[in-house]
């Protein structure tokens, strides 16, 4: 079974996700400090992977290192970097390499599964597409031997023709098939490139749609609030016009009794004083 070693250099920091099961490959994360960096030993026996978790000042101080022991080494697969202040200077800096991927703020547990799922599974098929067509080779010397049999026994035989001829064109056939898995291998990174460039593009956007949509919701609670108050201030204007009607009401009562009582005492001056029957 093919070993795959995520080292998670950082600080301190922990590697963000839970390991999970592969069937055909065993996934392991190795704990690196910064001070280390030169302590990690890659080989072909199995896939390597850098994750680093660092602020702007220690990429700078890292860099150099990096530069000179990793950036070029034939056995790591990808460099995933994630800074908490300096994602778009590391990006900058890193953008024309394709082994180097540079994740932004806040970071998607999600989308980083992803990532380095589907980057362990390309390592896989070109193990495995590496495998075959070391498989044809030896092939082609164990057929190399057996026309070298064939030149020393059947020399002055029309059989040696024959053979000759049939182990030729399986040769032909194998370096057909040798430059085929060549070609393959070289789309299936390309297509592992283009994939996560696309992805990184989609982890942005989503991103943004996320903040976008915390802003509509952020509106749509002002406007829901200002609602209420408009409301709250509708119903006190109207409790306020009730009372000013009813005190108008009992101050139109109060005027027409006074009148009342006004009409009766002149009438009754009026008798006193024998205007009136």
């Amino acid at each position: 079974m093919k070993t795959s070693i995520i080292w998670n250099v950082s600080e301190n920091r922990p590697f963000p996700l839970d390991l999970w099961k592969h069937p055909k490959i065993k996934i392991q994360v190795s704990q690196v400090g910064l001070s280390d960096l030169s302590q990690i030993k890659l080989s072909s026996e199995a896939f390597h992977f850098l994750f680093l978790q660092v602020s702007g000042t220690e990429w700078n101080a890292i860099r150099p290192k990096l530069v000179s022991e990793f950036d070029y080494n034939p056995f790591l697969s990808l460099i995933i970097v994630h800074s908490t202040d300096a994602s778009e200077t590391i990006y900058e800096e890193v953008k024309a390499k394709a082994n180097y991927l540079v994740l932004e703020n806040p970071l998607h547990m999600r989308e980083l599964r992803i990532i380095l799922d589907r980057c362990i599974q390309s390592e896989f098929y070109k193990s495995a597409v590496h495998d075959i067509g070391t498989s044809c080779l030896e092939n082609v010397g164990f057929f190399e031997g057996v026309f070298s049999l064939a030149h020393k026994e059947y020399e002055d035989s029309k059989k040696e023709n024959l053979a000759l001829k049939s182990i030729l064109d399986y040769e032909e056939q194998v370096k057909k098939s040798q430059a085929g898995i060549s070609i393959a291998m070289d789309k299936v990174t390309e297509l592992k490139n283009q994939e996560l460039i696309e992805l990184h593009e989609r982890v942005k956007a989503s991103v943004q749609l996320d903040e976008l949509r915390e802003r509509e919701l952020k509106q749509a609670y002002e406007m829901q609030k200002a609602t209420e108050q408009v409301l709250d201030y509708s119903r006190i204007e109207e409790m306020k016009m009730e009372k000013i009607l009813k005190a108008q009401e009992r101050l139109f009562n109060y005027t027409e009794s006074e009148i009342k009582e006004l009409i009766e005492e002149n009438k009754s001056l009026k008798k006193k004083l024998g205007l009136t029957s």
